[in-house]
């Protein structure tokens, strides 16, 4: 598990999002293009809102894609999360690693992503709370 650093930014946004959702949020980071958001288990409902609308608004106010996620304690549940809605057939931990399977080659096409972009993501969001690796294979 990586040591997580706040900046000011993302402080703010974490601040903002638990105050306009209510949801108790765990994390907030940011890459190019969408901002991703940790919620506590049973937060999701919150956060999304009535048909989405809570999600949508916030996006279109931070002029943003927001990805939210909700947090497992179990790894295999919190990877599964993350790639939702992409379907595969397993998602296994082998000590220090974590290995998503599937024979489809578009699903690991789009998990992997353009220059491994997406895979860098994925572990990205697991380090935060997890000391493993996440391969696709």
């Amino acid at each position: 598990m990586n040591r997580i650093i706040f900046d000011q930014e993302i402080l703010g946004l974490s601040s903002l999002l638990e105050n306009r959702t209510h949801a108790r949020i765990k994390d907030v980071f940011r890459d190019e293009e969408i901002i991703y958001v940790i919620v506590a288990p049973g937060e999701m409902g919150k956060i999304l809102g009535k048909g989405g609308e809570t999600i949508k608004r916030l996006q279109q106010q931070l002029g943003k894609r927001i990805k939210a996620v909700e947090f497992n304690d179990a790894v295999e549940m919190f990877v599964k999360n993350i790639i939702f809605p992409l379907k595969v057939e397993e998602i296994i931990q082998e000590g220090l690693v974590v290995l998503i399977k599937d024979s489809q080659k578009k699903t690991k096409s789009l998990l992997i992503g353009r220059n491994g972009r997406n895979l860098k993501l994925i572990n990205r969001a697991v380090k935060r709370f997890f000391n493993v690796e996440v391969k696709v294979i």
